[in-house]
């Protein structure tokens, strides 16, 4: 059988913690029993060696998930296209429909190995993630040293993120914050986050325009929780268009991975992906400790659905 690696690099909050609790927390997919279990399997690795589940796992260190390589339908990328790069870091606009790291079924549709293939002999860090269908800037480094200072950025609030993104329904405030916890939710989906209980999220938004049925809006996280933004606009009841894991109960979800959409439940999401785009990415270089701003473009799909419900452009 031919198997994938599938790297895990462990940041500073981390360091310390049980492999077993580490990889439960990183997996959104799997329990910390289940995690048990791939250790168990001989196939999670530490320092070269397979884990055990009391063993601790340090900053700078790799992780190693090894798991049976599946058929994948060949990648619509072989590059993507560079905002902004330099000795220490680069950064690029990622299109929707793009895992940022492997996963056990998926490998080569993934930010990181379009990536090594664009940029060979170099190893990126990511220095955070994108949902698979959102768009825009992220960032990545190019040397240990650079992860670690960017992981004590973000740790610190020092990176200031901004999103656009466009929300079910027509909506009344100008502006609003939203300050409600973000945890998992117990339930059948287990990447499904619920607001009210678990850790401090807070998210400003503002209404840039509106149509009778879909509103424009941008999202300033103050914290980065999972689904964030996606979870608090669902929460004001606006879901992002196209967001079927938080529009209504998950059940479009749940018939996206069985692949049993109907006409009328696509019509019901707006837009065949969810429409959140992740524009601008503001924070002191690393090496400098200059201000650097990264702004990406509005993808198309993005363009032409605020042109057919009138929207203005930010």
């Amino acid at each position: 059988m031919e198997w994938v690696e599938v790297p895990f690099e462990v940041q500073k909050p981390q360091d310390g913690r049980r492999v077993d609790s580490y990889l439960a927390s990183r997996l959104h997919r799997y329990s910390r029993s289940q995690v048990q279990r791939l250790i168990a399997d001989g196939r999670v690795f530490l320092r070269g060696k397979p884990a055990k589940p009391s063993g601790r796992v340090a900053e700078g260190e790799t992780v190693l998930i090894r798991y049976p390589r599946h058929p994948e339908l060949p990648c619509p990328h072989i590059a993507f296209t560079i905002l902004h790069e330099d000795d220490f870091l680069l950064v690029i606009d990622k299109p929707a429909q793009i895992l940022c790291h492997p996963t056990d079924k998926i490998h080569n549709n993934t930010v990181t190995s379009v990536l090594k293939n664009q940029f060979q002999g170099l190893h990126l860090h990511l220095a955070h993630r994108l949902d698979r269908e959102t768009s825009g800037v992220l960032l990545l480094s190019k040397d240990p040293k650079t992860a670690r200072i960017l992981t004590s950025h973000f740790t610190l609030h020092r990176v200031k993120k901004e999103y656009l993104a466009l929300a079910s329904g027509r909506i009344s405030w100008k502006h609003k914050t939203v300050d409600a916890p973000i945890g998992k939710e117990d339930g059948e989906i287990k990447v499904r986050q619920s607001v009210g209980h678990g850790a401090e999220a807070i998210t400003e938004f503002e209404r840039l325009s509106s149509s009778a049925s879909v509103s424009l809006v941008r999202a300033r996280p103050r914290t980065g929780r999972l689904h964030q933004i996606r979870a608090h606009l669902a929460h004001l009841g606006h879901p992002v268009l196209g967001d079927k894991l938080y529009m209504g109960a998950g059940e479009l979800y749940m018939k996206a991975v069985r692949k049993t959409l109907s006409e009328q439940d696509l019509e019901k999401l707006g837009a065949p992906r969810q429409m959140l785009h992740a524009q601008t990415l503001t924070l002191p270089h690393p090496a400098t400790g200059r201000e650097l701003r990264v702004q990406a473009p509005l993808p198309e799909d993005f363009k032409r659905i605020m042109k057919a419900q009138g929207l203005l452009q930010p």
